[in-house]
């Protein structure tokens, strides 16, 4: 008995329960995230498999722009901290996290996306690239800026 899997579906007149093969069923993964949840008198859900496409295209819509925020949130903290020595270390810190953001959406959610989908997240993980690049050049010349008026003013009497 706990090999059977049940659906159940609900529609506008019917109320029935229609039977699938669990296995065999192409869909978008959920599992929660909490996962030692027990509530009284209800149906504890370990794992659910999505299969309407618009509600998956949603559904990753959603959790990508919910982690580009944060991957935006994670790139202000290392701006605004990166007035410490190691510039160029802080840089290549926010470059590897975007690389690994890039990773990790494709790799998760390359075969439930459209070509237009993927296509828009590179240029947003584009974007956010090249703002790091340009966040780099502008620290390092403000500190070449800083160690040249050093010069100056050792220099003169």
């Amino acid at each position: 008995m706990s090999n059977v899997h049940y659906l159940v579906v609900k529609e506008k007149n019917k109320k029935t329960i229609t039977y699938f093969e669990y296995n065999k069923l192409n869909g978008f993964n959920m599992t929660s995230k909490k996962k030692n949840i027990k509530l009284k008198d209800a149906i504890n859900v370990n794992k659910m498999i999505i299969i309407n496409p618009s509600f998956v295209e949603k559904l990753i819509n959603k959790n990508i722009n919910n982690k580009i925020r944060k991957l935006i949130d994670i790139l202000a903290n290392i701006y605004n901290d990166g007035d410490d020595e190691d510039p160029a270390g802080t840089m290549m810190i926010a470059l590897n996290e975007v690389e690994r953001f890039k990773r990790q959406m494709i790799n998760k959610y390359e075969e439930y996306m459209t070509r237009e989908q993927i296509k828009l997240l590179e240029k947003k993980i584009a974007i956010l690239e090249q703002q790091v690049t340009m966040q780099a050049y502008y620290i390092n010349e403000r500190k070449e800026a800083q160690i040249g008026m050093n010069n100056e003013s050792h220099k003169a009497r």
